[in-house]
C-alpha cells in the first residue's frame, strides 16, 4: 500500500470503523466470530479501491457472513458473556439491553434473510444496492426481506408475550 493509500486507509477506519463493526456484528452475531470486520479490512490493504471503500467492506463483511454461515456446522464457535452487568450505569445498560434484544431477534433469522434485513432495515441500502452487495436479485431481496421481517416480529412479539398466569 503506497503512503497517500495508508493515510487514507487510517482516515477511513478512524471516520467509519465503529459502525463498520456494529454492521458486522449485525451480520455475524457469534462474538466469537469478531474478527470478520479485521478481515475485511485486511483484505482492503491489498487493492485499496478509491471510489466506494465502504461499499467494499461491506460486500466483504456480507461475503464472510454467508461463508461463515455455510460452514457453521463445521467449526464450534465459543461464545462468552462481554460485559458485566454489575459495573455498568443504567443509561448504558437500557442501550446494551436494546442490543441484546435486537441481536436476539437477528440471531433467530436465517443467514440470508439476517443480511438483508441489516442491509436493508438498519443499513439502509436500496433493493438494487442490496442485491448488489450480496449478489442477488431484487426479487430475491424482496422475498429475503419479507419472510426476515415476518420471523423477527414473531421472535420479538415471541419475547414481549406476557406470561400467563395459572
Amino acid at each position: 500500500m503506497r503512503d497517500g493509500d495508508a493515510q487514507d486507509f487510517a482516515a477511513f477506519v478512524r471516520e467509519r470503523g465503529d459502525g463498520l463493526l456494529r454492521f458486522a456484528r449485525r451480520l455475524i452475531p457469534d462474538a466469537g466470530e469478531a474478527d470478520a470486520l479485521q478481515t475485511a479490512l485486511l483484505r482492503m490493504t491489498s487493492h485499496w479501491p478509491k471510489d466506494r471503500p465502504e461499499a467494499y467492506v461491506r460486500a466483504a463483511l456480507v461475503n464472510l457472513a454467508k461463508d461463515r454461515a455455510r460452514r457453521r456446522h463445521l467449526v464450534a464457535v465459543p461464545t462468552q458473556e462481554l460485559f458485566d452487568s454489575a459495573e455498568i450505569n443504567v443509561d448504558y445498560a437500557d442501550a446494551l439491553e436494546a442490543q441484546a434484544r435486537l441481536d436476539a431477534v437477528l440471531a433467530t433469522l436465517p443467514p440470508r434473510q439476517r443480511i438483508t434485513v441489516v442491509l436493508r432495515v438498519l443499513e439502509g441500502l436500496s433493493e438494487a444496492e442490496t442485491a448488489v452487495t450480496m449478489g442477488c436479485s431484487p426479487g430475491t431481496v424482496k422475498s429475503n426481506l419479507a419472510r426476515g421481517l415476518d420471523k423477527a416480529r414473531t421472535a420479538l412479539s415471541a419475547r414481549t408475550s406476557p406470561v400467563k398466569e395459572t
